[in-house]
């Protein structure tokens, strides 16, 4: 049983590289680093993630997901599937980014996060940069990677923010909600001025509500904070996302025609209409390093 469960390994492991191998890309550009994120949890993040991802892949991009939602396995739950290497495991000598990669629906790739920033800043400096360099590797095969984090303003959440080329905020209509994401964005803003931040409203009741929460917080910031927030779209309150959940399939793919998925495809043909971040992927990997390094 030992020697086929080796054999199995190896044999993903030769796929794995393969996916690679063949994904390679010829293209002078690098992949967009963009990290969702919200002020208070239980608005629908994740799943906004993993439908943008699906969306992205169906227009013909290769795309990652990292979960770094520390502690929380939630693209793990939506998917029903299991993550046995995490983040972290990419300072193991046998361990390279490829094995930690897990196959999602339509050929999407995922890892999860698995440890938190103070972890990683305490490993010795050339495990730093064995996870550094992996993420280097990248560069070449993936088109978009989508980093999703947890809530709030902690330490890991605004690491990730911060390093990422791009922001996206999430926030339903929720006077709770809205608050906490404007409070997200005031902190990113203080921080650095220079990051291209992102909004969408989920769970709307229609359009122009969803449009009049995001005139409120983008007044508010552009009148308190200086910034301007780009408005991307937003994704109806609709059962069949909920269903969906329970079903632990994509609402892209279950419902495929149903008002949700059609706000998702929306959101991403905005998002693929920027083309301002494109191009800054070492920038991503400085910033990530520096947070690794304690600077």
């Amino acid at each position: 049983m030992d020697q086929a469960s080796k054999l199995r390994s190896a044999i993903l492991k030769k796929n794995k590289y393969n996916y690679l191998k063949e994904n390679k890309s010829d293209s002078n550009e690098n992949p967009r680093v963009i990290c969702v994120s919200s002020g208070k949890g239980g608005v629908g993040k994740t799943n906004f993630t993993l439908n943008l991802s699906l969306a992205l892949k169906k227009k013909g991009n290769r795309v990652l997901v990292i979960d770094a939602d520390l502690g929380l396995a939630n693209i793990e739950i939506l998917l029903g599937i299991d993550i046995k290497y995490g983040f972290i495991d990419l300072v193991e000598d046998d361990i390279k980014i490829e094995d930690i990669m897990v196959d999602g629906p339509l050929g999407i790739k995922i890892i999860s996060g698995g440890a938190g920033i103070s972890e990683v800043a305490d490993l010795p400096i050339y495990k730093i940069n064995k996870i550094l360099n992996n993420l280097v590797y990248l560069k070449e095969y993936v088109d978009f990677i989508l980093i999703d984090t947890g809530a709030g303003i902690s330490k890991s959440v605004m690491s990730f923010v911060l390093a990422a080329q791009e922001v996206i905020v999430v926030t339903t209509p929720e006077p709770t909600s809205i608050a906490d994401a404007y409070a997200l964005i005031k902190v990113i803003t203080k921080k650095t001025d220079e990051k291209a931040i992102n909004m969408v409203i989920n769970r709307a009741d229609n359009q122009k509500e969803a449009e009049i929460t995001f005139k409120k917080m983008n007044m508010v910031s552009e009148r308190f904070l200086n910034k301007d927030i780009k408005y991307l779209g937003y994704i109806s309150d609709d059962k069949n996302v909920r269903n969906s959940v329970k079903n632990q399939i994509p609402f892209l793919l279950n419902s495929p025609n149903c008002l949700a998925s059609k706000n998702i495809e929306n959101i991403c043909d905005s998002l693929l209409g920027n083309t301002e971040n494109k191009n800054k992927f070492n920038n991503f990997i400085n910033k990530l390093s520096n947070l690794f390094l304690g600077g």
